[in-house]
Formats: structure tokens, C-alpha cells, sequence
């Protein structure tokens, strides 16, 4: 019993141990070993070379120097070389290193050594030299350091290193925005340097045609663009710039997986070639997103010719071994009620229109295979009957992960709540528009996860989950098009700062999430390193979103006292008291602050060098608990009502009604010198279709009457938004002020 109490305490002491020592180097993703080594730092100095002993490591050790260049400001020589010199990075081929992305690294006083057998391993071994690297904070952006200046100098530490998971990828949606190629390249280079290994391109949807085909040239000329005027958006990519593109994140261990949909969000290809639909109608590439029910017409076999021309330039394309098909959100209606759709589900003895996709999905994936390709489509495509090579991407209903992976196919796991960064990381005000038919996705359930359902862990299935993959969907710029597109004549940075908000820092709680053995993963540790990749991103110029203050409260002689410390390596937390927010000049919340119990504070994270601060929390403030009433949608304000007569206000509901179900919106008095009667109240999908009503006379004041309204909810859509329109007045005169809120019954 004594020497497994010992044991067991040794483990212990290893384990912190090893998260001190990750921590004070803060590494991201978390290597699987970190050893610091007795002896001293390796200087970089004019006189270090990187020498690589492998040919495949040529571009990972040019790559490196070029990285290193920029602080020394001094040409690195590269070259070949069978052995490591004194004060040089060497790349050694590895004889023992079977995994493609697998290195080790030492560094000691007279230089470092990466091995490795494979590209991924070399390059994976130079980004984590990189964050071997001190980085400060004083400075906004990385600049050159004069002779003077220079201390850079690696630790001496050997770190054996190599990936959980085989797949760790995100997608970004071109389709619904288009983001130029300048701005994919300098996303492939962010995913790079968090180590992850597959650009899920979403390149066709209802709203947008990204790719060229140069056989179907309509599809650019026409399914590329929407809207007129001022409000014209559109684009695509050249097959050459593709190529551009590919070679780009090759040479950084990243595969691309380009996303053509079949056989829905296919409105821009229906918009360029009418015939490809079942109704033969001329439509317009939508300015609003939502799900079409025009879909591709599968029962014609001109449709089918179009699609295999498509995949026959798209294969040359793209050398990776998936062609996502998406397959998601399909309607039925057009096949329904289509007379060669009918046709061919009586030929092929097919009684559901679900069928009908499966036959469909298969006969596309024998397709492919005779190009060597596997299909990967979203979960509704295993519904549909496909066969177990099929990847299938999870996303909607976790226990998808568990169904496919029994059946044998490759899972890649975008489960929403953990992976879906188009929504906001919390309901704070201030952050930007972001989708809202789901809960924030904060950075910790963006971390606190696995691909693997505990349900598979240790059975044969667990192996066919082959990693996470993060999705950055922009259907919110066509929501939001006054505030986040970018305008006329000015460039397209307001909209690449918009991705870098939400893609960052949850790409790195991503990262590891794909990377880090579970057993080695902890989301405190992963704060702390994170306080120096805030630096990291900042050197970078990215637009990354501050993590605001977490502070602790408790309530002492005087008041209330709070203490926490800045999440971002060198900032500061910055406070006020007399309710309003907080700016660079505002005092700094040192070790604690103690203040009456009656006094809100307001905090924000601020770095050493950037004015503009984090969001602003709010401690102390009491809040009135509507909560047996549901959620908040929104408040009406003095002078926003009808003064004795009925003018519409409109509360946004979007995320809030999240399902087909029923509803209640109870209106709550707060203030003012007016009740609040109401009229009635409508709901509005996607600010066109109205869709749920309750008209009756009610009002809420020093007493209260039918304030309470039911809505029921029968055509839902994801990703969809949900206005409700309500006829209100004050009584008296406009001044009146209340809360909104919704229920699910």
C-alpha cells in the first residue's frame, strides 16, 4: 500500500512537473514531452546557420531562416549538410521517427537538432523552435532588431513530439463572403503555426460559386456575384490561383479539401444553368442566406454529366485524397413533385427522396473513386445509406460520431458546440455580429473536448475518428451586410479582421484539442501559455479577440474585494467605478481592489502596447431575475415605443428559437412613466416570411394583462434568423422602459 501511494505520487510530481515546464515555455499546441535540460540557451547570433541533412527538409529549413531573418535582420545561410556544426539548426533524418509528423528537438548551448524522417515532422519541429523564441510585449508588430538589440536565445530542452490525431482541420467559408487569395494564404499561414494539417475550403453554396470551370464558365460569370450597385459582392478563384494556393499549404504540411455540394446549397450553379434544377427556372444568386428548397435535379442525366465534368477539373486540382460533397440540409420538395426524379426513383426501386440522395451520393462516390478520390460529406449523408469508406463529417447530433465510426467510416468532428466559430465566444456586449442560432462558443468548450465519444474510447470503432475540424461559416455578412462587409473603395480589411476575431484564440484551443493526448491536456495550463500567443498573434498583426478579466470576488471588512491577474503576457487589467468603461488611462487593477459592496466595477484587458482594450465585464451589478420567463431578446426604451398609438418595434429572436416548437414572449415593465400596451405580435424568418402570429391586447405596467404571447414554430431552419415584430405604445405619452423575453415551452 506504501509503495503505491509512493507511485502514485511520483506520477503526480511528474505531471506537474512537466505542466511547469510547458507552461514557462509556453507552447501551442501542448508537445506530448518537454524536458528542460541542465546547461545553457543556444544564442542565435550573424554567425548561425541552418543546415539540413534530408533533401525534404529544404523547404521547412528555408522557411525557418526566413522567419529568423526578420529579428535578425541578417541573411541566414542554408545549406546542406550530413552533420551538425557548432552553432548552427541542424535537420537530421531520423532513423527510428516513423510517424510522417513526428520530431524531436534538442537544443543546448551549441545549437539545436531537429529530426524527423518526413516534411510534417521537419516543419512541425521549426514552428516549435519558433515559440521556443522570447517574444515582448512592448512591441505591437514584429520588427527588425538593430545589432544592439539582439538577445534571442532558445532554451536548452528536448521536447519528443508528434500528433493525437491525423486530421486537425478548420474550414473558412468563401462561398457566403469571398475572401480574397492574399487573405487564404495568411490563413493557411495562421494554421500553420498552430499545427494544423487540412484547409476545409467551402467553395460552393447558394450564395456564391468560388471555383472556376473552365468547362461551365457561366458558373463564374454569373453564380460568382449577387446583388447590384454598391451592394455587389462576389468573386472566384482562378485554377491557377488554386494551384497557387495548394502549393502554398503543401509546403507547409497542409492538405486542402475543397467543398462542392451536392445535391443542395447549389443555387448559384442553378442560377448560371437554369437546367441543372427540376423546374427549369431563371433564379438570382441570393442576397440573404437561407435553405433553398431549388436543388439539383438528380433524375436527368444532363445533371449528371454537369456534375462529372465539374469533378473531372476539379480532381486536378486538388491532390488530396477527399472531395467533400457537403450533402447537408437537402429539401425535398422539388424531387417531390419532379416527374424525372420520380422516374428514376421507380427505375431504381426507391421509395423516399432520402433514398433517392443515397443513390445519388453513392453513384457520385463511384465516380470519384475512378479518380482515386474518397467522398466526405456532412452527417445527413450516412441517413441516406452510403458505404463505409465514405468519410462523414459529424456536426449537428453527437451520437453521428458514434454511428458512423461502428459502421466503419472515416469521422472528422465539427460537433457544433464545440467547433462552430462563427458564433460568438460570449453574449457580452460590444462583441461583433455572429451567428446566434446557437450558445456562444466559448474558448473553453472550444478546448474542454474530444473527437472521441467516451462511448468508443478502447473499442475498435475509436480508431476510424480520425480528428476535429473547426468551422468558420460567413452567412452572418449577408445578415449583417451594413456593419460587416467591406465597403466600396476600402479595401477588404474590415472583413479579414472580422474572421481573425473569431477564428482566434479558439484555433489554438482547436489546435490542441487535435494535437494533446487527453491525459496531458488542462485548460488552466492552457491560459497560462496562452498569455504569450496573445503576444504572438499581436507581433503577427492579427485582429485576435482579448480575453477579458476573470476575476475572483469576496466579500471582506470594507466591501468587496476582487483579485486576478492580466491574461495577456506585460497587460494590465484596467477598472472604473462610476459606470463607465474602461480605456488605457483608466486605473490598474494591481494585486486587489476593495470596494463598498454597493459599487459595480467595470473591467477590460488591455496589452502593454494597444489601446483598444477587451470587453468590458461588469462586477458587482445587480441584475432583476426574469429567469422563470426564458431568455432576454431585448429591451424597449423611452422614446422607442409609440406614444398612444401603435408603432412596430422589432426584437431579434434569432438563436433563441432554435427548434420547431412552441413559444412565449412575455413583455415586462421596468420604468418610466408609461405602461406598455401591446397590441400583438408577428414572427419573421429571415426578415421575409412571416411565420408565427399571436394578435390580442395586453399590457404591463404597475400591474400586468395578457403581457404573455405564444408563438408555435413549425418551419425552422438552421442558421436561419427570427425577428419578432410587435405593435407597442405607452399609454400616456412614449416614455416606458422593459425587457423582452422568450420561452420554449
Amino acid at each position: 500500500m506504501f509503495m503505491k501511494k509512493l507511485l502514485t505520487f511520483l506520477y503526480l510530481m511528474i505531471g506537474m512537473t512537466a505542466l511547469a515546464q510547458s507552461t514557462e515555455l509556453s507552447l501551442i499546441p501542448l508537445p506530448q514531452s518537454v524536458e528542460l535540460q541542465d546547461g545553457e540557451a543556444f544564442s542565435l547570433s550573424y554567425k548561425t546557420k541552418i543546415t539540413y541533412a534530408d533533401p525534404i527538409a529544404k523547404a521547412s529549413a528555408e522557411m525557418l531562416a526566413a522567419s529568423l531573418e526578420a529579428d535578425l535582420q541578417h541573411k541566414i545561410i542554408v545549406t546542406q549538410a550530413e552533420a551538425a556544426t557548432e552553432n548552427s539548426i541542424h535537420f537530421s533524418k531520423s532513423s527510428t521517427i516513423d510517424h510522417a509528423e513526428a520530431y524531436e528537438l534538442v537544443a543546448n548551448e551549441k545549437g539545436v537538432i531537429i529530426s524527423a524522417s518526413k516534411l510534417g515532422g521537419y516543419f512541425y519541429g521549426s514552428q516549435t523552435l519558433l515559440q521556443l523564441l522570447p517574444v515582448d510585449p512592448q512591441q505591437t508588430v514584429k520588427k527588425l532588431m538593430s545589432k544592439e538589440q539582439i538577445a534571442r536565445s532558445i532554451p536548452a530542452v528536448k521536447i519528443a513530439d508528434e500528433p493525437t490525431y491525423e486530421w486537425r482541420g478548420i474550414m473558412l467559408d468563401v462561398s457566403r463572403y469571398f475572401m480574397t487569395k492574399e487573405y487564404v494564404l495568411k490563413y493557411i499561414d495562421m494554421m500553420a503555426k498552430h499545427k494544423l494539417n487540412v484547409f476545409h475550403w467551402h467553395l460552393i453554396d447558394d450564395c456564391g460559386w468560388r471555383i472556376e470551370i473552365k468547362k461551365y464558365p457561366k458558373l463564374t460569370e454569373i453564380g460568382a456575384w449577387r446583388g447590384e450597385g454598391d451592394k455587389r459582392h462576389g468573386g472566384f478563384y482562378t485554377q491557377e490561383e488554386i494551384k497557387e494556393v495548394v502549393a502554398y499549404a503543401a509546403a507547409r504540411n497542409i492538405i486542402v479539401v475543397p467543398e462542392i455540394e451536392v445535391p443542395a446549397h447549389t443555387l448559384s450553379a442553378l442560377a448560371a444553368y437554369p437546367y441543372l434544377g427540376c423546374t427549369g427556372k431563371q433564379f438570382k444568386v441570393p442576397e440573404r442566406h437561407s435553405i433553398s428548397p431549388e436543388i439539383y435535379c438528380v433524375g436527368r442525366e444532363t445533371t449528371w454529366k454537369f456534375l462529372e465534368d465539374v469533378m473531372d477539373e476539379v480532381v486536378t486540382l486538388f491532390p488530396c485524397k477527399y472531395i467533400h460533397i457537403g450533402g447537408d440540409e437537402a429539401r425535398y420538395q422539388r424531387w417531390n413533385k419532379c416527374e424525372h426524379c420520380q422516374a428514376k426513383m421507380k427505375a431504381e426501386g426507391l421509395k423516399t427522396p432520402q433514398q433517392l440522395q443515397g443513390w445519388a451520393t453513392t453513384r457520385l462516390e463511384n465516380y470519384l473513386k475512378k479518380h482515386d478520390k474518397k467522398i466526405l460529406g456532412w452527417a445527413e449523408i450516412l441517413e441516406c445509406g452510403v458505404s463505409n469508406k465514405a468519410g462523414i463529417m459529424t456536426w449537428h447530433k453527437a451520437h453521428h460520431s458514434i454511428d458512423a465510426a461502428k459502421h466503419g467510416n472515416p469521422v472528422m468532428s465539427s460537433l457544433i458546440h464545440h467547433t462552430y466559430f462563427d458564433t460568438p465566444e460570449s453574449r457580452l456586449p460590444g462583441e461583433p455580429p455572429a451567428a446566434t442560432w446557437l450558445a456562444p462558443v466559448t474558448l473553453s468548450a472550444a478546448y474542454n473536448w474530444d473527437p472521441t465519444p467516451k462511448e468508443i474510447r478502447g473499442t475498435p470503432a475509436a480508431k476510424n475518428i480520425l480528428g476535429p475540424n473547426g468551422c468558420l461559416w460567413t452567412d452572418r455578412f449577408l445578415h449583417n451586410a451594413e456593419q460587416l462587409a467591406d465597403k466600396p473603395g476600402k479595401g477588404t480589411t474590415a472583413s479579414e479582421a472580422y474572421v481573425d476575431y473569431l477564428t482566434l484564440p479558439r484555433m489554438a484551443a482547436l489546435a490542441e484539442v487535435g494535437w494533446t493526448k487527453m491525459e496531458r491536456k488542462n485548460y488552466g495550463d492552457f491560459k497560462n501559455r496562452m498569455a504569450t500567443q496573445y503576444i504572438r498573434y499581436q507581433h503577427a498583426g492579427y485582429n485576435y479577440r482579448k480575453p477579458t478579466p476573470e476575476l475572483v470576488m469576496d466579500v471582506v471588512k470594507g466591501g468587496n474585494r476582487y483579485t486576478g491577474k492580466p491574461a495577456i503576457l506585460g497587460g494590465t487589467i484596467r477598472y472604473t467605478t462610476d459606470g463607465s468603461n474602461p480605456t488605457f488611462e483608466s486605473k490598474t487593477l494591481e494585486s486587489e481592489l476593495i470596494v463598498p459592496s454597493s459599487t459595480p466595477i467595470k473591467v477590460a484587458t488591455f496589452s502593454a502596447t494597444e489601446k483598444q482594450g477587451s470587453l468590458v465585464v461588469n462586477y458587482g451589478k445587480k441584475v432583476k431575475d426574469y429567469s422563470k420567463y426564458g431568455q432576454v431578446i431585448g429591451k424597449w426604451k423611452s422614446g422607442k415605443v409609440g406614444d398612444k398609438k401603435p408603432m412596430e418595434v422589432i426584437f431579434d429572436a434569432t438563436g433563441k428559437i432554435d427548434s420547431n416548437a412552441e413559444y412565449t414572449v412575455t413583455f415586462l415593465y421596468e420604468s418610466g412613466k408609461s405602461r406598455l400596451d401591446i397590441d400583438g405580435i408577428t414572427v419573421v424568418r429571415n426578415d421575409v416570411k412571416q411565420v408565427a402570429e399571436d394578435k390580442h391586447k395586453g399590457f404591463t405596467g404597475g400591474q400586468s394583462k395578457n403581457n404573455t404571447y405564444t408563438i408555435k414554430i413549425d418551419s425552422y431552419q438552421t442558421g436561419a434568423s427570427f425577428k419578432i415584430k410587435a405593435m407597442i405604445y405607452g399609454d400616456l405619452s412614449s416614455d416606458s422602459n422593459g425587457v423582452v423575453l422568450i420561452k420554449k415551452k
